[in-house]
């Protein structure tokens, strides 16, 4: 492990030797050359900015003392009669390490004979670029991004386009359609300096340069001096704009005098200034066309100002809000328009808008906040709505007997904010906690049902009861017997309601099993209540479960105690 360890680390130290010998060498470029007549500092590709210095000492006297930015140059002439001593250090301000200096001696020498001057210590540059404004001429403040299109020996202005027009740096192309008024020239003629190179100036860009160190002499002329093309365009014509007239019942009338390239206007009132008439004076070289005016007379009246009255305070009216049940129902509906404010709905809330002539009170209602603009918005509290589900609203719901036969008599309603689709939009659900349900669709709100396993015609039916051949009965758990001891039954049209009905209490108007039963063990005859007592019991579980009884049901449970006993001698009868 040890072995493997240290074959790890030395490759990592070689890895790192090697990218650290692949990684560039700084930029930073500096370079001295002597000889017994001359000391040159030629430094280059430093950091941008003023932070570097360069300090060079002669004979122990500092001859440069300098900043500089990416780049220095400078040649010191030395006695070639004696031996100077001479130092240079550079301290760059980006790092240390790019930090520089050099010393050394010189020896006597002859001194060397005069270099001739160069032939070429003057050029001149030729320059387009599109003026930022058309109708002024060309100028070093109306220059836009020039480029260079000739440079030449000699300090001569151009007079007629360069031979290399369009020149290596300029496409025509570039040229709009208005050029002969758009596009300006410059020349510039430049004292050539040692290190100069045209390479750094094919671009000039007004006021920013970069500029000339050696600018002797230029000139600005518009393009189309120099494009044949040109030559016959008409002169455009010009429109002048007209002044506008402000007169004013609470402070001094006045004219509004336009802003244009073209002319000078000037205004001339007379004593009580009810009368000012302004002049238009063109620019020279300016022509106008025919129909342009140049004077123009305004009259004030000095009417004095009409008094607004104040306006009337109104109140915005609150939104009326349905909180109704569900979600979908729920609604804001705004104040309705008067001849006093104007409701709207917007993205924010509900704005109020007084009408002209009428402003809100600064006490507005809580839920308004009043606006910078005269306005006023409304605000739904929070809590305005309940969400509450939405619920069938039930009635009178019961059993009931007719002719012996049970029914369920009901009466539902929808609640508020629920509309139902058609006449019969119920379903009646006879809910069976241990098998399939009794459902009957396409009923009114409002109505009977027979109940599930009964019938109201020969051979008459109960549930829980079956008809045997010989047409006596017999108890079973057939027949929804399951109905008859307290069911849920549900009610729904969109929304819903579910209660608990009992199947009607046996009695004199309603037996609860046929009167022809055929003994057997296995069955039971349902016995029916004997007192008032048990009757008052079952009608206090029907109220506990939820089921309003209907008028029938009433009578019936009061029929009970004077029927009973006739009816419990006449079960009797027949079972003996």
């Amino acid at each position: 492990m040890k072995r493997m360890l240290a074959s790890v680390a030395t490759a990592a130290l070689a890895l790192g030797g090697l990218v650290a010998t692949a990684m560039p060498a700084s930029a930073h470029t500096p370079k001295v050359s002597v000889d017994c007549q001359n000391l040159t500092v030629d430094l280059w590709a430093y950091a941008g900015g003023d932070g570097n210095s360069v300090t060079v000492t002669v004979n122990g006297e500092v001859k440069i003392d300098e900043s500089f930015g990416t780049s220095f140059r400078r040649t010191l002439e030395l006695d070639p009669t004696q031996s100077n001593e001479w130092t240079v250090d550079v301290d760059a301000w980006d790092n240390d390490v790019y930090d520089f200096d050099e010393a050394g001696t010189t020896e006597p020498c002859v001194a060397p004979s005069p270099q001739p001057e160069p032939e070429n210590e003057i050029q001149t540059a030729f320059y387009v670029y599109p003026k930022l404004r058309d109708h002024e001429p060309a100028a070093w403040h109306n220059s836009g991004k020039q480029t260079r299109i000739a440079v030449r020996d000699g300090a001569e202005f151009w007079e007629t386009l360069p031979e290399e027009y369009p020149g290596e740096y300029f496409d025509v192309a570039d040229l709009p359609a208005d050029v002969c008024e758009s596009w300006g020239v410059q020349q510039d003629i430049v004292g050539i300096h040692q290190g100069f190179d045209w390479a750094d100036y094919v671009h000039i860009t007004y006021p920013h340069g970069p500029l000339f160190q050696d600018l002797i002499a230029h000139r600005h002329t518009d393009l189309s001096e120099f494009l044949p093309e040109c030559g016959d365009q008409p002169k455009e014509k010009v429109t002048l704009p007209a002044p506008s007239s402000v007169e004013q019942c609470d402070a001094e009338d006045s004219v509004e005098l336009p802003e244009s390239e073209h002319a000078t206007y000037t205004e001339k009132w007379n004593d009580d200034r009810t009368e000012v008439t302004v002049t238009a004076t063109p620019h020279e070289g300016v022509e106008l066309a025919e129909d342009s005016e140049t004077s123009w007379t305004f009259t004030f009246t000095h009417e004095p100002c009409e008094v607004e009255p104040e306006p009337v305070v109104v109140t915005p009216d609150l939104p009326s809000v349905e909180d109704l049940c569900g979600t979908e129902n729920d609604d804001v509906r705004l104040p309705q328009n008067t001849d006093e404010v104007i409701y709207e709905t917007t993205a924010d809330g509900i704005v109020a808008t007084p009408a002209e002539g009428f402003a809100f009170d600064e006490k507005l209602p809580a839920e308004y906040t009043a606006q910078d603009d005269g306005t006023a918005i409304y605000t739904l509290p929070e809590g305005s709505f309940t969400d509450e589900p939405c619920e069938l609203v039930p009635g009178d719901i019961g059993a009931v007997c007719d002719a012996e036969t049970p029914y369920l008599v009901y009466e539902v309603s929808l609640p508020e904010g629920s509309e139902a689709t058609g006449e019969n939009p119920l379903t009646v659900t006879f809910l069976n906690p241990d098998g399939d349900d009794h459902v009957t669709t396409d009923l009114p709100l409002e109505g009977r049902l027979l109940w599930p396993g009964a019938s109201a015609e020969e051979p008459l039916q109960w549930p829980g009861w079956e008809q045997l051949e010989d047409g006596s009965y017999v108890e079973t758990d057939d027949n929804y017997a399951w109905t008859r001891d307290g069911v849920q039954v549900q009610f729904e049209v969109n929304p819903d309601y579910s209660m608990v009905v009992n199947y009607p209490p046996a009695s004199e108007e309603c037996a609860d099993a046929p009167s022809d039963l055929r003994e057997a063990p296995a069955q039971t005859v349902v016995d029916v209540p004997v007192d008032a007592e048990e009757v008052a019991a079952q009608e206090d579980e029907l109220a506990v479960t939820g089921a309003t009884i209907g008028v029938a049901a009433a009578v019936a449970l009061l029929l009970v105690g004077g029927g009973v006993a006739l009816f419990v001698v006449r079960r009797r009868l027949q079972q003996s």
